[in-house]
């Protein structure tokens, strides 16, 4: 039927209102009430809305709680949106951005997000002011209908010509006229190809015997088959968040989403990894350091294979401590063949949590193993191995004498004797089977051990005694009688010789000295100690009267005392590396009497074995 020609209507009285024109008397316009509904657009089944639901997990905590009448995970990627502005404005700052959100700051914006989002979601589902609900920001793509019947007609009435009708008081048109005049402007042509090959979708609008309308919207170009289509990018709208478009998702209108859809379905606005771009579907590992960040393998250098195969717990380089590390699981031993042989090696995990455990991904590869073993690696000829390559016949001796691990692991290993029921696990069981030659060794490496442990413990002492010397110089210097405002502050006591120290600890003002912790004048006790003694005829140096403060201390200047320059840094190094030396001597005499012990018991675990061997003598 065409459309110029109006659908058969029962006769309306002239009071009769329609949606042409008020009190219409055209005989051939068709009589439609004002009040007569009209066709809205499908709307997206709406989502059910989860708010402040128990359990839920936010990106960030601040987030919480969602505000009333939102869905949590459509708040959480604004609220992860919004953070995402904070860190791009300042310089791309984690620390700056959690003061936001910990201020509260990041809670207002994405506030503001979510209200901007609503607005822009009613103004494309509704349209502006005047316009008809069926005009949308994104053109509804509708089914091809079959051609209408006559008792089934029904054509959408123009809201503008009714607009234009009541309010100016003109002449009413007609149906046809009304066409005519809008031009087939309520009806968008649809933008999706019908097909494969890129071929425009047929229009399911009526033919019209009208003039083109004065405004055409462009046709997609025709493509070849195997060719991309061209897109055209819509403008960005001015919202507050910017658009970002994930790799592989079309920026086509869907045909089941309204205007009213939000671009967080295909991107929350969130920035991960080091890179601080988006969840672009590639591959990414989340940090079990704290942080709850997400990572792609591409941007940290793992291998998305090994990632998947091998990757037990991920650490990021910020949560990574001497306790929190990234740990792998153990590699297939077959790895190592493949490595040896050319070919692309196993990276899969072991069955180590198995029972019992493997080495090997599975039974197949274990099998592969040992055949490679035994084919490649091992001799065929039947000539001893001499400390080389083992032949076939002793690789087959040893899986003999030793089948489990634990026993391949002790070959090569000194034989030990079994401990006892309640025997102490401090005292070495050698102790029992050494000789009386033996048990006089082992005296005269203790004695000299002890030796070495008085003289460690003499030089620690003396180490003590630079620090209350250095102390007391420091005091001197604050002493009103002190000229120099730096001191050299040396005192001969530090040039006492090991023997001597002792001597000079024994006295009552060496043990006064230790028991508080400083260091007082030389009495004349201890003057005797390292005192220079003067030949016959020589003149006895003599000291003024000075504070007992400033008695035994160098007063020169630092700077110009030649004599005592660096006196601090040479007695602590000189300290520091006798007791280096000295504990190095006694662990050579702890592991010569450990060898000893261990001989012993070698001797009496290994006496069955040589049992057998005698001795002849020739002579």
């Amino acid at each position: 039927m065409d459309v110029d020609d109006p659908p058969p209507t029962a006769p309306a009285d002239s009071s009769t209102t329609n949606q042409a024109g008020v009190g219409d008397t055209t005989p051939n316009a068709p009589q439609l009430p004002i009040n007569s509904p009209v066709t809205a657009v499908p709307t997206a089944p709406s989502q059910p809305i989860s708010n402040n639901a128990p359990g839920f997990k936010y990106k960030y905590p601040e987030a919480a709680p969602t505000p009333p009448g939102e869905d949590d995970i459509e708040w959480n990627r604004t609220y992860t949106a919004a953070d995402s502005r904070f860190y791009n404005k300042n310089g791309k700052s984690a620390q700056q951005s959690r003061k936001f959100r910990q201020s509260g700051e990041t809670y207002q914006l994405a506030l503001q997000m979510m209200e901007a989002k609503k607005m822009k979601s009613d103004t494309t589902t509704t349209g502006g002011l005047g316009s008809s609900g069926a005009t949308t920001k994104a053109a509804v793509k509708t089914k091809p209908v079959k051609k209408a019947q006559p008792t089934t007609a029904r054509m959408e009435p123009s809201t503008v010509a009714v607009d234009a009708t009541l309010v100016g008081g003109m002449t009413p048109l007609s149906i046809s006229e009304q066409i005519k005049s809008e031009g087939r402007a309520r009806k968008a042509p649809s933008a999706a190809p019908s097909s494969k090959q890129g071929t425009p979708a047929p229009s399911s609008a009526s033919k019209l015997s009208s003039p083109a309308p004065s405004v055409k919207p462009e046709k997609p170009a025709t493509k070849k088959k195997g060719t991309a289509a061209p897109v055209r990018r819509p403008k960005k709208p001015k919202t507050i968040d910017k658009m970002k478009f994930q790799p592989g998702q079309s920026n086509q209108p869907s045909s089941t989403n309204t205007a009213g859809s939000s671009d967080s379905e295909s991107n929350d606005g969130g920035e991960y990894c080091v890179c601080r771009g988006p969840d672009d579907h590639r591959m990414m590992v989340n940090c079990e350091g704290g942080c709850d960040e997400w990572y792609h393998c591409s941007c940290i250098n793992m291998d998305v294979e090994d990632a998947k195969e091998l990757l037990d717990r991920y650490i990021c380089p910020t949560c990574t401590t001497e306790e929190l590390f990234t740990s792998w699981k153990r590699m297939c031993r077959y790895n190592t063949v493949g490595a040896y042989a050319g070919f692309t090696p196993c990276r899969k995990a072991a069955r180590v949590t198995d029972q019992p455990p493997s080495k090997y991904c599975s039974d197949e590869h274990r099998r592969a193993f040992f055949e490679f073993v035994g084919d490649q690696l091992a001799r065929d000829d039947n000539a001893p191995s001499m400390g080389g390559t083992l032949n076939v016949n002793e690789i087959r001796d040893i899986l003999v004498e030793a089948p489990t691990n634990a026993a391949i692991q002790a070959l090569g290993k000194k034989p030990r004797l079994p401990i006892p029921e309640g025997f102490d696990p401090n005292r070495p069981i050698g102790l029992d089977y050494v000789t009386p030659e033996e048990i006089e060794d082992l005296k005269a490496i203790d004695i000299k051990k002890k030796v070495i442990e008085l003289r460690i413990e003499n030089f620690k002492n003396q180490q003590k005694l630079l620090v209350m010397i250095h102390e007391r110089a420091q005091a001197a210097a604050k002493h009103p009688a002190c000229e120099e405002k730096t001191p050299c502050g040396y005192d001969n006591r530090l040039a006492i010789n090991e023997y001597e120290f002792g001597r000079w600890m024994n006295t009552a003002e060496g043990k006064s000295a230790f028991e508080t912790g400083k260091l007082g004048p030389r009495t004349s006790e201890t003057k005797s100690i390292s005192a220079a003694i003067c030949y016959p005829g020589q003149a006895v140096p003599t000291s003024g009267e000075v504070p007992d403060e400033l008695n035994n201390i160098c007063l020169k200047a630092m700077k110009s005392c030649i004599k005592h320059r660096g006196w601090r840094n040479i007695h602590g190094q000189d300290y520091a590396a006798m007791q280096a030396e000295l504990t190095k001597d006694l662990e050579k005499l702890t592991n010569q009497a450990n060898d000893i012990i261990e001989d012993a018991e070698t001797r009496e675990a290994t006496k069955e074995y040589h049992a057998h061997n005698t001795v002849e003598q020739l002579f």
